[in-house]
């Protein structure tokens, strides 16, 4: 894995918080999990999430990163989720209802999302207000993985309820809110935004049939 593209300060914070994490067999997605796979661009944020009901405690946490003695403030915070900066560092842990269905790694101790996973999530980042960041991810993860497979991915992972090929489709090719986001900081080639967009625009068309295929398919599946 890519471990250039995590900051020192950030290994540091992991490093603090790493046995709470495990404990609440929390799994890093999103960003940096993406930039740790695939070494596209630098990252600063530490996204946790974590299937289990029982152990996970809001108070608990905040009192375990109180102790590590390192600067914090609390974000936002509420029953089933903290999400706090520590030494200039954003760190959430969220209660997640859908389990992580690609492989997990174990990177320095600690649980890593599987791209196919991390995939799947960024689509819905995207359609909820994408941002510079998650088009850019996308347009790396697309490099390399068909979208058929994340499709198909998305219907296993979150249902054929939860999947409308057409909102996807629109949010693919909706860029007025990413448009004002700064350009992401990259580690290899730098993409344009122009080129990032019209890839998505190029494209979409073919990404909203896989996806209703996927969704036929798993309709088919249950009846």
């Amino acid at each position: 894995m890519h471990r250039e593209c995590f900051t020192p300060t950030g290994w540091k914070v992991l490093a603090a918080l790493r046995d709470t994490v495990n404990k609440h067999n929390a799994v890093l997605a999103g960003g940096t999990a993406l930039a740790l796979h695939l070494g596209h661009r630098k990252s600063v944020d530490l996204d946790f999430f974590t299937t289990s009901t029982s152990s996970f405690r809001v108070e608990t946490v905040i009192s375990v990163i109180r102790k590590t003695g390192l600067n914090f403030r609390i974000m936002s915070e509420a029953e089933d989720y903290l999400v706090c900066e520590i030494e200039g560092v954003k760190f959430s842990l969220f209660r997640y209802e859908y389990p992580f269905i690609d492989t997990v790694s174990s990177y320095e101790g600690t649980n890593v999302a599987g791209v196919l996973d991390i995939a799947a999530m960024k689509i819905i980042d995207i359609v909820q207000r994408g941002t510079k960041r998650d088009f850019v991810d996308m347009y790396f993860i697309l490099q390399q993985v068909p979208f058929y497979k994340i499709a198909d991915h998305m219907v296993r992972r979150f249902g054929v309820e939860r999947v409308n090929p057409i909102h996807i489709g629109k949010a693919l090719t909706y860029f007025t809110d990413a448009d004002s986001n700064s350009e992401p900081e990259y580690t290899k080639e730098k993409v344009k935004w122009e080129k990032v967009k019209a890839f998505f625009v190029r494209y979409t068309k073919q990404f909203v049939l896989d996806l209703r295929n996927a969704v036929q398919n798993g309709q088919g599946d249950r009846s």
